[in-house]
């Protein structure tokens, strides 16, 4: 993943012709890589981490806010060999102790610039969209259909609201393209991203922290 930033980052060092003077970026196209954690009942704290790819467009046609359209698709996964779970009346349920996602995300998001000047930008972002996940276990099962990882008739839908809010920068280089870095809670409102709700030990939603690093297209200028 290191080794692609760099290429792109080289590409954008190349002397294409620079944006004119009388002329403004007013949409992106976003490429981009992330790393990814998963926070939930197998992982108190964001340990594991996972690839994941984005595409994305940015728009970029006022000061304060901008709009962001956003697509990620990659994979997360968490594991405990030690987890159990006991109830109160002294009964203890095993439920999966590993899990491997993928994950496909369909997001927009608002920009507010906290700064913004010719060669960079520095913003927050808060968005909604939706989420779609498919936990397997070691074997390359789906956890979905098996019940006996699940407290008696417990079921879920694979597919959820998330409400990513996030802090990032990004770098313009003198012929439009730009590079940008984003941390990002996805914030989901699932509690099955690892399959275990009831059987849980914490009482939060599944979540997931994201760096993603960007690369930043022109694809649409107007006159100044």
């Amino acid at each position: 993943m290191v080794k692609k930033l760099v290429l792109l980052l080289s590409i954008c060092s190349i002397p294409l012709l620079a944006v004119s003077q009388t002329e403004k970026v007013t949409r992106f196209a976003e490429a981009a890589l992330s790393a990814n954690s998963y926070k939930g009942d197998l992982h108190s704290n964001y340990q594991k981490w996972t690839g994941a790819f984005h595409a994305g467009i940015l728009l970029n046609h006022k000061y304060r806010l901008n709009g962001h359209f956003g697509l990620m698709a990659g994979t997360i996964m968490g594991d405990n060999a030690d987890y159990q779970f006991t109830d109160n009346s002294g009964n203890t349920a095993t439920p999966n102790t590993f899990f491997k996602t993928s994950i496909i995300a369909l997001n927009y998001d608002i920009h507010l610039n906290l700064l913004k000047k010719n060669n960079y930008i520095v913003y927050l972002t808060q968005g909604a969209g939706l989420l779609r996940f498919s936990p397997k276990n070691e074997l390359n099962e789906e956890l979905t259909g098996q019940f006996n990882t699940r407290a008696k008739n417990e079921t879920y839908s694979n597919i959820t609201l998330f409400f990513p809010t996030g802090i990032g920068a990004i770098y313009l280089f003198p012929n439009g393209y730009g590079a940008g870095f984003q941390a990002t809670y996805l914030n989901t409102t699932s509690d099955y991203l690892d399959n275990i709700s009831q059987y849980g030990h914490r009482q939060k939603k599944d979540n997931v922290l994201s760096y993603r690093f960007s690369f930043y297209i022109p694809i649409s200028y107007k006159s100044e």
